[in-house]
């Protein structure tokens, strides 16, 4: 597929300013930090303002129909004006959404079933000759499409309403070639990331990111298996994020998957609290014989803003090959910004990380960022977004190539010489979600990204270092995509 660079940001640029210029509810990305269980479920399945925003891999249950704008406002909230929508549904008329899986005997039994497909294009104006965005993964092939996310989860919620007890569990399945960034050691590979069990594709194959078993008692809930990590803001599912795609912070400061058990204990309505063990970050079995440690806490307050701090601690590999102390903290804090404008929320978010002897030198590493974010919601059909981060690689130790290659020796992401980055690195990405129909979003952006630093990798051009971008010949670079969700 080939898409011209004057066309691509045509259509962006019509996306991004056919929005009228009032919008009918709340701010559509960055409502509190939900303070329930560490499940999660779609964004794109539920109303903006109770999903969006809500991103410490929160929301468990049943998906719930996107709001109509012919729905009543709220007391306190601005009416619609006419032709709230955008250029191609001037009237936001969105209808009704509708699920693959809607049976009335799953419903019964409280199970749901559901899914989403996710498909993306990406122009990168350097065209590197190795066709990757550098650092950038997941959306990470260059002038090239890609799918995503096929992905599909059954669940059966837990809900005691403060007494008694129940069960559930649920499992989720991702395929497309975002799966090479989401295996976990001993499940889909026998290594991390290197060595696929399930596919031997260069791009493409299937992630099994979530199976549990959950328990809840008054206000306890325990999970027992393999589930989402629940740290920082962004997450695996496509669905939870306003940008199709990722911060450094996410790609390389914090783990994905983790395999044990997790407890979240309500303690009000405002605050809950979370506590567990596991193996290791993205690891499955034996491969890290060592139990790790997770805690976290959530409190929303009475302006609307919320906080979510967690931590992880355990023995992780290192570039010697052994186990050393690490040890991650994020926090995530949210608020809505009346002051300034009803449909405006802000999100900033930080992470700092560190590890014990992690160089062959044995000097241990550090790495640290901050991401903010501001949303502005101008209808149910559209909302704009803008990130802003920075993230500091220490000592060189996070950030590069970690995909390895199929049998046949071909890279399955960016070359594992693009390593050994000691310095910062920035992104600004800007864009929109726009809203086709109740289960289509077109998720249009444009990213700048640059590092400042030095390589201590001497590959590449003779002489010279490899540089994060342009195939190992550039600090910056400049990336225009969108893409398309459709959830069922």
């Amino acid at each position: 597929m080939r898409l011209s660079k004057l066309a691509l940001a045509g259509a962006i640029a019509g996306l991004l300013s056919a929005g009228a210029a009032y919008a009918q509810s709340g701010p559509g990305q960055g409502s509190p930090v939900q303070s329930t269980a560490f499940g999660y479920n779609s964004y794109y399945a539920q109303d903006d303002d109770q999903q969006a925003g809500s991103k410490e891999r929160g929301v468990e249950g049943e998906p719930e129909a996107a709001a109509s704008p012919s729905d009543a406002p709220a007391a306190d909230e601005p009416a619609p004006m006419p032709g709230a929508g955008t250029l191609l549904n001037p009237c936001c008329c969105l209808g009704d959404q509708w699920k693959l899986f809607d049976n009335p005997c799953l419903k019964c039994k409280n199970i749901n079933i559901a899914g989403w497909i996710a498909q993306s294009y990406t122009y990168n104006g350097a065209n590197p000759a190795d066709r990757f965005n550098g650092p950038v993964t997941w959306t990470d092939r260059s002038n090239e499409y890609q799918l995503n996310q096929a992905y599909i989860f059954a669940e059966k919620t837990t809900n005691t309403d403060g007494c008694g007890t129940d069960w559930g569990w649920r499992a989720d399945v991702m395929f497309g070639t975002d799966y090479r960034f989401n295996t976990a050691s001993g499940l889909e590979t026998r290594g991390q990331y290197v060595s696929p069990k399930v596919s031997t594709q260069r791009f493409y194959g299937t992630a099994f990111t979530q199976f549990y078993g959950e328990v809840a008692v008054n206000d306890l809930k325990v999970k027992v298996g393999h589930f989402y990590a629940p740290v920082g803001y962004e997450v695996v599912p496509t669905t939870g994020n306003f940008f199709p795609n990722l911060p450094y912070t996410f790609q390389y400061g914090e783990p994905f998957t983790m395999t044990g058990a997790l407890a979240t204990y309500q303690y009000n309505e405002d605050v809950s609290i979370v506590g567990g063990v596991n193996h290791g970050w993205d690891n499955f079995d034996n491969s890290n014989p060592n139990m790790s440690f997770m805690g976290g806490y959530t409190e929303k307050f009475s302006d609307g803003a919320s906080l979510a701090l967690a931590w992880t601690a355990g023995n992780e590999q290192v570039q010697s090959l052994a186990f050393r102390q690490r040890f991650l903290q994020t926090s995530v804090y949210s608020r809505p910004l009346k002051r300034i404008n009803e449909n405006m929320t802000y999100v900033a978010q930080s992470d700092f990380g560190w590890q014990n002897d992690a160089l062959l030198s044995g000097k241990d590493a550090k790495w640290y960022g901050l991401n903010q974010y501001v949303f502005y919601k101008v209808s149910d059909c559209l909302t704009y977004g803008i990130r802003a981060e920075w993230f500091r690689d220490e000592e060189g130790f996070r950030v590069g190539g970690f995909l390895g290659t199929t049998p046949d020796g071909s890279l399955r992401g960016l070359s594992g010489n693009r390593f050994g980055y000691i310095g910062s690195f920035y992104e600004v990405t800007m864009g929109a979600n726009y809203k086709l129909t109740a289960n289509t979003t077109i998720r249009p952006y444009v990213r700048f990204d640059w590092f400042s630093g030095v390589s201590t990798n001497p590959g590449g051009v003779v002489g010279n270092p490899e540089k994060p971008f342009s195939n190992g010949f550039g600090n910056s670079q400049t990336l225009l995509g969108l893409d398309v969700v459709s959830v069922f």
